[in-house]
């Protein structure tokens, strides 16, 4: 029995041992610097993984410039215009791709063509693109036809707010071609500025606090129009003006000559009724009262008076009081033309 036992304490030992060489190597292993497994993988071009950005980093610049090559379909009714432009851009940090990132507000990019990519002297990095858009604008129409307007061409960087990209205006280069006309408007001044716009939202993610907000950097390019000269007021005003005249004319007819002295107001009527459609074709639907809607509507209330004179003038000239009626006339005319005249100077200046 003292031999076996003898074996099996022997083996107990080797086994203890051979335990204690592999906790030893494994320990090694552990800290020797390059032994074992890496704890992260290595990048998949096998170099260096890319530093994320500081927190506290500065925002990087980016300089933005728009040349308008051109402005089409602008209609005050459908609230939008087409614009085609040429937009660039101009930075130094690496990590950025403004000319992939950047959007359009209130629009939508039709067409973008003509990529240029390239590095300038100084690190610095340049891209531009022509790009064709239809932008939606809400047009200020409560002035019409006197109306001014200035359109904007907003950009924003979809991808990076305004602590980590900001935009600066390439005042002296942003422009518009000489060619670029817009019929029925005079191009007034171009200015291109840049601002902060702030979303109040989380955008429907729930890991985020419900009165979260961020905010982006805008690039905006302003366009003045003014409309040009008094043709257009004329032509669109002019068959109104006549029909009102029409009505007033009345007063130098008999009273007793019915068909005319009242076929002139109630024809005149249909006539401004005809003009206040056609100017609703041109605007969008507002509850806005423009200066062409009040000039129609002074129109159809100084007919209708024209009709409510003819008719006391008759009565009074159907009771024997014929010079009375004529002054009636008289009166009536002179007085409601001198009023009408005033009405429409108010309203358009």
């Amino acid at each position: 029995m003292l031999p076996t036992r003898g074996r099996r304490a022997r083996a107990l030992a080797g086994a203890l041992l051979t335990t204690l060489v592999l906790l030893h190597a494994a320990a090694a292993r552990a800290d020797s610097p390059d032994g074992g497994a890496p704890a992260q993988p290595p990048p998949a071009d096998g170099g260096a993984a890319e530093p994320e950005r500081p927190a506290d980093a500065p925002a990087a610049r980016v300089t933005v410039g728009l040349y308008v090559n051109g402005i089409r379909g602008m209609s005050l009714r459908e609230n939008q215009f087409e614009v085609d432009f040429w937009v660039w851009f101009r930075w130094k940090d690496e990590g950025y791709s403004p000319i992939e990132s950047f959007e359009i507000i209130g629009g939508q990019i039709d067409s973008r063509e003509g990529l240029v990519q390239e590095d300038l002297d100084g690190g610095v990095h340049y891209a531009a693109a022509r790009v064709r858009a239809t932008i939606t604008q809400n047009f200020d129409v409560s002035r019409f036809p006197l109306d001014d307007h200035t359109l904007r061409v907003l950009i924003e960087d979809s991808e990076h707010e305004n602590h980590e990209l900001v935009y600066v205006p390439d005042e002296a280069n942003s422009r518009l071609d000489p060619t670029v006309q817009v019929p029925g408007w005079t191009i007034g001044a171009t200015r291109a500025v840049v601002g902060d716009h702030e979303y109040r939202t989380n955008y429907g993610d729930t890991s985020l606090p419900s009165n979260s907000k961020s905010t982006y950097s805008r690039f905006e390019l302003r366009i003045e129009l003014e409309r040009q000269g008094a043709g257009y007021v004329l032509k669109l005003f002019w068959s109104l003006y006549l029909a009102t005249l029409i009505a007033l004319l009345a007063f130098f007819i008999k009273p007793t000559d019915l068909d005319p002295r009242f076929g002139l107001g109630i024809g005149a009527i249909f006539a401004a009724m005809a003009s206040a459609y056609v100017i609703s074709t041109s605007l969008p639907e507002t509850s806005q009262m423009t200066v062409a809607e009040k000039v129609v509507m002074i129109a159809i209330a100084f007919i209708f008076l024209s009709l409510v004179g003819s008719t006391v003038s008759l009565r009074v000239f159907s009771s024997g009081r014929e010079e009375t009626s004529r002054k009636i006339d008289t009166g009536a005319f002179r007085a409601m033309l001198a009023v009408y005249v005033a009405l429409n100077v108010l309203v358009l200046l």
